[in-house]
C-alpha cells in the first residue's frame, strides 16, 4: 500500500506524474492538500482531474481531501504534520505547487517528521522536471564529542577518507570510526569503502547542524 500526500494547485498533471512514475494499486490512497474555505474553481478542476484519472488508474484507491487551516501558521503546521503520521504503508509526498500558505507548513512538518516519509519529490517549475529530494533529519543533533568530528568534516570541502579526519582533528582512527557510526546512524554524514579505506562526506542535514 501507498499514500501519496500532494499539495495541489490549479496544475494536475503536477499530481499525476509522480503517481504514474510510480504506480497505483487498489488500496493505494492519494492525499490532496487545500485550504480550509477553499473556493477556487481551476483548482477544484483540477482535483476533479486527478479524481478521474485516479479512478482510471487503480479502481479500489482512494481520494482524500485534506481542508488546511491556513490563517494561523502554527495550526497548519500541526495539521500537516498530523496527515503525515496518519499515513499508511509507504509514504510518497509531493511538492507540486499550490497555495503558499500549505506549501510552507507542510515542508516544515515533512522535515519535522522526516523519518516517516519513503519518498519526496518536487515539481520543479523552471523545466517542469520531478526531482527526488532528501528531506533532511534536524531533530536530533549530534553529542558534543561527535558535533566537534562533524565541524571539521563540514570545512572539508567535498569528501574526505577516516585517517585524514582523524589527523586534521589529532583523535585516534577508532574514536574517529565511532563518531563517524553515530553521525551516520543520525543521518548527518554518509561513508563508504573503496578497498580498505573509508570514506565519508557531510549530508545536507550535517551542514545544517554545525
Amino acid at each position: 500500500m501507498r499514500t501519496y500526500v500532494s499539495t495541489i494547485g490549479h496544475y494536475s498533471p503536477r499530481v499525476m506524474r509522480p503517481i504514474l512514475d510510480n504506480g497505483l494499486n487498489a488500496n493505494d490512497v492519494v492525499v490532496l492538500l487545500r485550504p480550509h474555505g477553499d473556493t477556487s474553481d481551476r483548482a477544484k478542476s483540477a482535483i476533479q482531474d486527478v479524481n478521474q484519472t485516479v479512478n482510471e488508474l487503480g479502481p479500489g484507491s482512494d481520494i482524500v481531501i485534506e481542508k488546511i487551516s491556513y490563517k494561523s501558521f502554527e495550526s497548519a503546521v500541526v495539521e500537516c504534520v498530523d496527515i503525515l503520521e496518519a499515513a499508511e504503508g509507504t509514504v510518497v509526498l509531493n511538492f507540486a505547487g499550490g497555495p503558499r500558505e500549505i506549501f510552507l507548513p507542510l515542508t516544515i512538518a515533512a522535515i519535522a517528521r522526516s523519518d516517516i516519509v519513503d519518498l519526496a519529490l518536487q515539481f520543479r517549475d523552471i523545466d517542469e522536471e520531478i526531482e527526488e529530494i532528501t528531506l533532511p533529519n534536524l531533530m536530533s543533533r549530534p553529542s558534543d564529542a561527535t558535533l566537534d568530528t562533524l565541524r571539521s568534516l563540514v570545512t572539508i570541502n567535498g569528501n574526505t577518507t577516516l585517517p585524514q579526519i582523524a589527523d586534521e582533528t589529532g583523535k585516534s582512527r577508532s574514536t574517529v570510526g565511532r563518531h563517524l557510526d553515530a553521525l551516520e546512524s543520525d543521518g548527518a554524514v554518509k561513508t563508504w569503502k573503496e578497498g580498505k579505506t573509508r570514506h565519508v562526506e557531510p549530508t545536507l542535514a550535517g551542514q545544517l547542524r554545525v
